[in-house]
């Protein structure tokens, strides 16, 4: 099939060149005159046209032998013959005078041209007049009815004009007598050099008209090809410089096609001279072949040398600009021979037209796709040229033939530009449909892959989660915060996936909307609060400038909480500091609502962007894009799908301001609306008196306390007493101990003053919101310390990806059920006493170790002093059976105790040292016996043992133990301080960091790291002492340290 189209195309080309060199010979040998015959022809100044057939011949060209008068201007007369007194000779026309003149034969002078002409009957004929050089004028029958220039035998009184024009005139006794007085001192060819043409008024009229219309038709056509291309040219953002250089091209010819023949560009500028009107030629001629070959070069770029087509521009450029200055500084076209001019111009014309042709011939023979065109270009290019040598060597007048193959040949260039752009469009078409295929795979894929990663998601989640309730035993600190890491990673990831499948469902059409009247404002304030708490280090301001008083607008509540949540959350990501204002207004009745952020602003270029899916422009922000870049874009797809519409605007290092549209309730739909609503409440009167009686007897007085026989305390907060009634029966039938109250205020007051196991607490109540209360509450205890369930009534994904961010451990949706609520409390009160558990288990271990160490030395100091002092060694052994009793009181307890007990190791163990080293040791209390507190087993006595043993005793001097318990704001300040020999640097850091081997300090270290918001430090200087500085909260309950 290809083969048999190429063969179809060589033919129709093949036949168009035919056309074209049988048109042009055509042209070419009726410019020679070969088809003319002499029954027209005039003889010794007369011709004959009694036997004119003006019907069929139409137009006749006055060829043949007119009288001429060599260097005279004779002014005929309509009464008498002038022409007697003057001697004439015959002179061919047309042709050029030089050889007839009878001083010289020079093209410079005068002469007067005289023909009669008889016509078969007397009527209105007229005379077209074409190519007469320089300047002339013509009578008929002795009357003067048209002039070009003014010919006169005074070089000061001559002014050059060569235009085209027709005159007509009656003729007076079946004879017209023609005369025309002709002048030139400025060409190399003087006379009458073109053919006149002679017919009827209305056939000459008409062929004008002709000839007109033909040159109209091509200047039309060079500045729609100029204006097309420009439009073309920008519309590719200026990608193809030879779409600018074709513009140009044609603009240029068409202005150059403007000074030729007819002479159109006196429409525009009547008052033009002839001077400037060639000067503007030669310009414009200098230009279209300029910008001809520049275009020639860059769509074939690959056929031309740089070097040549540089130096070639250079010519041109320089020579369009040489013209236009001198032609209006020194008047050029007057002052300098015009022969020199053409000379030049033609010149640098015939040279850039040989290379054009050896760019284009070297173009097709690559025998491309494009050749065909190619071929017709070359073609008609080299017919052109052949037409322009013709028109310089011989003088002939086919200038119009000459145009339109030109004409031919832009077109030509035009199609093959239009069909690269067919080529570059198909594929460009074939790679968008290859580009949508594989968007719906990487739909599928991704459908495909969230569902895929679904499974395994979840299968992370319960199995962290079973980790946590202490199904797999016990877990340690650590371990449990790396649990919890991978559990909250888990659930942030299972929201990514259920973004891409929510995108997905929205392609496929699939998203659901259930439209009522809402209340504009309610909403901005609920999602204001979930984006304030969003970001806990960010000094960012939220302004709600929602009115009161807007009316209702008409949507999916659900997906409008979505939008303001993607929008308010993308504000908060990309702002570091200031502002992110809400506000919304009525326009055309539309509510347009906006969300504005004072942060660094989106580049223009971005902004449309910004809403396609999974694009993200980090570069035009100051914080590292997060997520898969789909917020936006589901943003843009649920306002589109709601009727509405989203853009916008932004200015770099000033902000950014989004703004959408809902449509507004309509009072069709209000009333829709509330006569679903009466008939509802119609429906359901018995039942709303009977719930308000309940509801009355569901009132309680608040805080609540209910005891229970499990060991467990759980806090219940909800601003609705139903609920709380409801809740609180629940929890009593699961025999758990609870306290209800019904604000966020009130649960955190309980919560400093009451041991709770467990919280329970409403999403949405006044004043203060579940997310402030969340908030608040894991400042000051983490995820074990106090486990937290949310409950939501929505169950909308925001609410829940904000309530685990601030630090809740699970949710509920209401109405809760009894059995999830019972397995959702048992699963997080495990995982709360396997972190407990743990956490004794590793004191325990530490307690194990120190118990060994510190039985040795005191034995032996005890044994060293039996041999000196004995009742000493008496007051030693009571002292260190007051040490026994407490040691057997420890093991039957936990690893943590009070610190008063500590504290009574502690001076039993330096009772013996002071008996042992006497005066070198002396001991300095000062203690707040009014703090209550409990503290891991043994952690006081190795510190204060390392300090005698380590510090003081090493010391010549020997020194003194300082031991200070004091509160410190909300904390317990225990610092033991002494003079001995301190300790160096190294060892210091070695000590700090763990990586040393002595139990008096390691383990008491490590023992304070599982307590929360216990805090270790140390200073020491060689040679001045150490102190040792412990800052804890103090906390009545030993439960409460983990």
């Amino acid at each position: 099939m290809k083969g048999i189209g190429y063969v179809k195309n060589r033919k129709t080309l093949t036949l168009i060149m035919i056309a074209v060199t049988l048109l042009t010979t055509y042209f070419v040998l009726h410019s020679f005159r070969v088809f003319d015959s002499n029954t027209f022809m005039a003889k010794n100044g007369v011709l004959s046209l009694q036997h004119w057939d003006w019907q069929n011949e139409k137009t006749i060209a006055l060829d043949g032998e007119w009288d001429f008068y060599p260097d005279e201007l004779i002014v005929p007369s309509p009464d008498e013959d002038v022409f007697e007194r003057y001697k004439h000779q015959s002179i061919l026309v047309p042709t050029a005078w030089d050889r007839y003149r009878a001083e010289s034969a020079t093209p410079y002078g005068t002469g007067t041209y005289r023909l009669l002409i008889q016509v078969p009957e007397d009527d209105l004929y007229g005379v077209k007049l074409n190519t007469i050089r320089n300047a002339n004028k013509v009578y008929l029958n002795g009357e003067e009815l048209g002039s070009a220039g003014v010919p006169s035998k005074s070089t000061e009184e001559y002014h050059f004009d060569y235009k085209k024009y027709v005159v007509l005139g009656n003729s007076r006794n079946k004879q017209i007598e023609l005369v025309i007085l002709v002048a030139n001192y400025d060409y190399a060819v003087g006379g009458i050099v073109s053919s006149l043409q002679f017919g009827l008024a209305d056939q000459i009229l008409a062929k004008q008209g002709r000839e007109k219309f033909i040159e109209a038709f091509l200047i039309s056509g060079y500045f729609l090809f100029s204006f097309i291309y420009f439009t073309t040219y920008l519309q590719h953002k200026r990608k193809f410089r030879y779409e600018l250089y074709f513009s140009l091209f044609s603009l240029a010819q068409a202005v150059h096609i403007s000074t030729i023949n007819e002479r159109w560009i006196y429409l525009l500028f009547p008052e033009l001279s002839p001077a400037s009107q060639l000067g503007i030629q030669a310009i414009s001629l200098t230009l279209f072949v300029l910008f001809f070959l520049l275009f020639v070069y860059h769509f074939f770029n690959m056929s031309a040398s740089k070097r040549i087509v540089t130096a070639l521009s250079a010519i041109l450029g320089f020579q369009a600009l040489a013209v236009c200055v001198l032609n209006i500084t020194i008047d050029l076209m007057v002052k300098v021979p015009f022969p020199l001019i053409q000379l030049i111009v033609s010149g640098t014309t015939a040279i850039s037209y040989v290379y054009i042709f050896i760019m284009l011939l070297k173009a097709y023979k690559k025998k491309t796709d494009e050749s065909d065109y190619v071929l017709i270009v070359v073609f008609a290019f080299a017919v052109y040229g052949i037409l322009l040598a013709i028109v310089l060597l011989f003088d002939v007048d086919i200038e119009v033939p000459s145009l339109l193959l030109f004409l031919i040949m832009v077109i030509s260039l035009a199609l093959l530009m239009s069909h690269r752009s067919q080529q570059a469009y198909n594929k460009v078409e074939e790679l968008s449909n290859e580009l949508l295929e594989f968007d719906r795979m990487k739909d599928d894929f991704l459908v495909k892959t969230s569902h895929e990663l679904g499974t395994p998601l979840h299968g992370i989640m319960n199995l962290s989660q079973s980790l946590l309730e202490g199904v797999e035993g016990s877990l340690k600190r650590k371990q449990q915060e790396s649990v919890i890491l991978i559990h909250s990673v888990s659930r942030r990831l299972a929201g990514l996936v259920n973004d891409l499948l929510f995108i997905s469902r929205i392609k496929q059409g699939e998203m659901s909307f259930t439209s009522r009247p809402i209340e504009l404002r309610i909403i901005g304030e609920v999602l204001a609060e979930i984006a304030y708490v969003m970001p806990p280090t960010l000094p960012v301001q939220l302004i709600n400038t929602i009115p009161e008083n807007l009316p209702l607008v008409y949507t999916d509540e659900q997906k409008l909480k979505q939008v303001f949540f993607n929008l308010i959350y993308n504000a908060i990501k990309f702002t570091k500091q200031g502002t992110i204002t809400i506000s919304a207004q009525i326009i055309e009745e539309q509510m347009h609502i906006s969300v504005e952020d004072t942060g660094p602003g989106i580049a223009s270029d971005y902004q449309d962007l910004i809403f396609t899916t999974f694009y993200q422009v980090e570069s035009s922000r100051t914080r590292k894009s997060e997520g898969l870049g789909l917020g936006l874009s589901i943003t843009k797809k649920i306002v589109e799908s709601a009727g509405g519409r989203i853009w916008v605007t932004s200015e770099i290092g000033k902000g950014s301001c989004f703004t959408f549209t809902i449509p507004l309730a309509t009072n069709q739909q209000l009333l829709k609306h509330n006569e679903i609503n009466n008939h509802e409440m119609n429906e359901q009167v018995t039942s709303t008196q009977m719930k308000n009686r309940e509801m009355k007897q569901s009132q309680v007085i608040l805080p609540t306390k209910v005891k229970g026989p499990k060991p467990y305390t759980i806090l219940v907060v909800d601003d609705e007493p139903a609920n709380l009634k409801v809740l609180i029966n629940m929890l009593h039938s699961l025999h758990y101990s609870v306290i209800a109250v019904g604000s966020g205020q009130e649960a955190l007051d309980i919560i400093e003053t009451e041991k709770v196991d467990l919280l329970i607490l409403d999403l949405m109540m006044p004043h203060m919101t579940g997310y402030e209360v969340c908030k608040t509450i894991r400042q000051k205890q983490d995820l074990v310390d106090l486990p937290v369930i949310i409950l939501t009534a929505a169950g909308q994904l925001s609410d829940l990806v904000v309530s685990f961010q601030l630090g809740t451990n699970d949710y509920l949706q209401k109405p809760v059920n009894l059995k999830e609520l019972e397995m959702r409390i048992e699963s997080l009160l495990l995982m709360k006493k396997s972190a407990q558990d743990a956490v004794e288990h590793e004191l325990s271990y530490f307690y194990a170790q120190i118990t060994p160490h510190f039985l040795y030395n005191t034995l032996n100091s005890i044994i060293a002093l039996s041999w000196s002092d004995q009742k000493k060694t008496r007051t030693a052994l009571e002292h260190l059976s007051t040490y026994f009793r407490g040691k057997l009181d420890y093991q039957k307890q936990c690893s943590l105790v009070p610190l008063e007990e500590e504290i009574q190791l502690v001076m039993a163990y330096l009772a013996i040292e002071q008996l042992r080293f006497e005066e070198r040791l002396h001991i300095e209390y000062n203690i707040d016996e009014t703090i209550q507190t409990y503290i891991p087993a043994m952690t006081l006595q190795p510190l204060v043992e390392n300090a005698v043993t380590h510090g003081i005793v090493k010391s010549k001097k020997g020194g003194t133990l300082r031991l200070t318990i004091e509160r410190e704001q909300q904390h317990i300040k225990i610092t033991i301080e002494d003079n001995g020999v301190g300790i160096p640097l190294e060892k210091q850091q070695e000590l700090m960091r763990g990586r040393n081997e002595r139990l008096g300090f390691t383990n008491p270290f490590r023992k304070l790291s599982l307590i929360k918001g216990a805090r270790f430090q140390m200073n020491s200087e060689v040679g001045k002492g150490t102190t040792i500085i412990i800052h804890m909260l103090e906390i009545k309950d030993n439960r409460q340290m983990f």
